[in-house]
């Protein structure tokens, strides 16, 4: 056998195992759907864990290190919202897919543009163009993590039922909190090592790590199964390639259905998908009025080294680890909403606190920022989530969860243009209170606070329509 007929073999042979994993990797059994779910646990924990290292306070230093200014580092770390615009574009592409695996992991796999950014300052080129790759490489990654986020989404609520998904959703962010703590304190130690001696060799270091990150959620996304179904034969068993046409005929990839106008339409004509889409909003405002800036204040007008606010992450990160299991059965027996509001709350006492920080108390009163944002975000990601997958049509999900992500998302980053541009404003006005100077993120922070109020009462609200429904019911 030549060697070219080798290498058709060989490339025939790769092609069926791809095809075999990514479009015919239906569980069989409870244990493929443990496994499964498992999988799912390790891979959105080198998801989260690469999207802090990626951004937040490192990212902040990046931006920084190649100049970019205060307010427009928090804006440029909200493309991640402004990203989601994409899923609209990709709507109706992506519900027309029978299965969604093969299109996630190579979402996943081209998150590999976060760890490019960390090499951008090695590259001999201008400091302008080395500020554009560094947006543009960021920006790319996250419209990649976006688009492929509804169908994760979607895939993880096909594997794990209902009335276990408030724990699983807990222990899912257990882990992920673990390792993103771990992590993040050796990333905050490297940094700080090399801020002064060689900052070009810790981010070196951070895009390698990146890296790595990236192949472990693509790996162990890859060795989930995909429940969902493409075409079934008279006994109910999945087909595929030739075999679709001989039964469903020439017509089978003839995908049959309204147009994504029409199904935005009815999904906004749902008032169930208003109010989940309603409080995500509320909690976007909230969210990018204050939390985009809050990095680069700790770093420049706090001054607070990396290695301690990682250590202070990481230490309030384990006592997020300790208690979020028992948050997640709490939802699982009151309910997503009444859990969701209280941590909401506990949230904005975050950014009250933070709108009371000021270099003189900036150690401690960070501590205690630290300690109530751990306490919301036990659920908070969870919670919005799992009321979105309460609230949106079950049959249209990846539809209705892209709308509200795309939608809020885009607004989102409106909201953290106008608080950059009012931190450039009041940096240059410099304002004072009773001989005190003024920060602006102190007044970003405050407006964060009384916005996660009014979320965390519409919370409070869907609580109470939905005790009503069920009793109606």
């Amino acid at each position: 056998m030549s060697m070219a007929e080798k290498a058709v073999l060989l490339g025939e042979y790769a092609i069926g195992r791809a095809r075999r994993l990514y479009f015919m990797a239906l569980p069989e059994n409870e244990a493929d759907y443990k496994k499964s779910r498992h999988a799912y646990i390790a891979g959105d924990a080198a998801a989260q864990t690469m999207v802090q290292l990626a951004g937040g306070t490192f990212l902040a230093g990046l931006m920084s290190y190649a100049g970019i200014s205060e307010g427009n580092i928090g804006v440029f770390t909200s493309l991640a919202s402004f990203a989601a615009l994409f899923q609209l574009f990709l709507i109706g592409y992506v519900r027309k897919l029978k299965k969604c695996k093969l299109f996630i992991c190579f979402s996943v796999l081209m998150k590999i543009c976060f760890a490019f950014i960390y090499f951008v300052p090695l590259l001999p080129i201008g400091d302008s163009a080395k500020i554009g790759l560094i947006i543009g490489g960021y920006f790319a990654a996250q419209i990649f993590l976006q688009v492929g986020t509804p169908a994760i989404n979607d895939w993880m609520a096909s594997l794990v039922p209902m009335p276990i998904r408030g724990s699983f959703l807990a222990i899912k962010d257990s882990f992920a909190v673990f390792a993103v703590a771990t992590t993040m304190l050796g990333a905050g130690i490297l940094t700080d090592y090399f801020k002064e001696r060689d900052p070009l060799t810790g981010f070196v270091l951070m895009g390698i790590m990146l890296a790595v990150l990236v192949l472990i959620n693509f790996v162990a996304f890859s060795a989930m199964k995909e429940p969902r179904c493409s075409y079934l034969n008279a006994d109910g068993k999945e087909i595929h390639g030739q075999m679709v046409k001989k039964v469903h005929g020439d017509f089978a990839y003839l995908e049959v259905g309204e147009g994504v106008l029409a199904e935005l339409f009815h999904a906004f004509a749902s008032k169930r998908f208003r109010k989940a889409f309603i409080l995500n909003c509320l909690y976007i405002t909230a969210f990018y009025i204050a939390s985009p800036f809050n990095a680069s204040y700790q770093i420049r007008e706090l001054a607070l080294p990396y290695t301690f606010i990682m250590l202070v992450g990481f230490l309030c990160n384990l006592y997020r680890v300790s208690i979020t299991p028992m948050i997640g059965r709490m939802a699982d027996r009151i309910g997503m909403a009444p859990v969701l509001k209280y941590a909401l709350f506990c949230l904005g006492l975050s950014f009250l606190v933070l709108a009371f920080t000021v270099p003189e108390n900036a150690m401690w009163m960070f501590v205690i920022s630290s300690i109530c944002s751990a306490s919301g975000w036990t659920f908070i990601g969870s919670g919005l989530l799992g009321i979105q997958l309460e609230f949106v049509d079950g049959k249209k999900r990846i539809l209705q969860l892209s709308l509200i992500s795309s939608v809020s998302g885009v607004y989102g980053f409106f909201i953290s243009f106008l608080g950059g541009r009012l931190i450039d404003y009041m940096q240059k006005e410099v304002p004072t209170l009773l001989g005190y100077r003024i920060y602006p993120q102190q007044v970003l922070n405050i407006l964060g606070f009384l916005m996660i109020l009014v979320a965390a009462w519409y919370a409070g609200e869907l609580v109470k329509e939905k005790a009503k429904e069920t009793i109606e019911s």
